[in-house]
């Protein structure tokens, strides 16, 4: 799995309730999405040269536990599944001992042509980068969770 390392929080993270609020946990996972795209031939060097880039189009984020200002974290990342333009990419913040499993985000990104700023297929370059990590991330077993979305009544009030 590739790993993304965090100084300690700091509290200007931090809300009222004295942890992590919760859209720091969404800034602190986009930058784990950036360690699989630059593992995946999407670092800065790459972006330029093919003018492509990745766009998140979806995210589902789950809380588990709280993080609390000065508490040291690592995310773990794993390639759940891509084609021929889409990456789905699955993240948990951690303890920094890696076990204890804290947030969990499961997310859709899309290839994008920045010279119109559309959908597109990987250059064949990145192509083969990504399948390369692919292949390697095939080994990990499939994460609790991944797929899930909110779960309620349709509609109405049941309380």
């Amino acid at each position: 799995m590739l790993t993304t390392q965090y100084p300690p929080v700091p509290e200007s993270y931090c809300d009222y309730n004295g942890h992590l609020n919760e859209g720091y946990y969404l800034v602190m996972l986009s930058l784990a999405t950036d360690t699989v795209l630059d593992a995946a031939g999407l670092n800065a060097e790459e972006r330029d040269k093919y003018q492509f880039s990745a766009f998140t189009v979806q995210n589902n984020l789950r809380y588990f536990k709280e993080v609390r200002q000065g508490q040291k974290v690592v995310a773990h990342s794993h390639l759940l599944s891509s084609d021929k333009k889409r990456l789905r990419i699955w993240h948990e913040l951690r303890n920094v001992e890696g076990t204890e499993t804290l947030a969990a985000i499961e997310c859709l990104l899309v290839g994008v042509d920045m010279k119109t700023r559309h959908s597109a297929a990987w250059p064949e370059e990145i192509r083969l980068a990504i399948q390369t990590l692919q292949t390697r991330h095939a080994r990990y077993e499939w994460p609790k969770g991944a797929g899930n979305s909110i779960a309620m009544p349709e509609k109405g009030c049941s309380a």
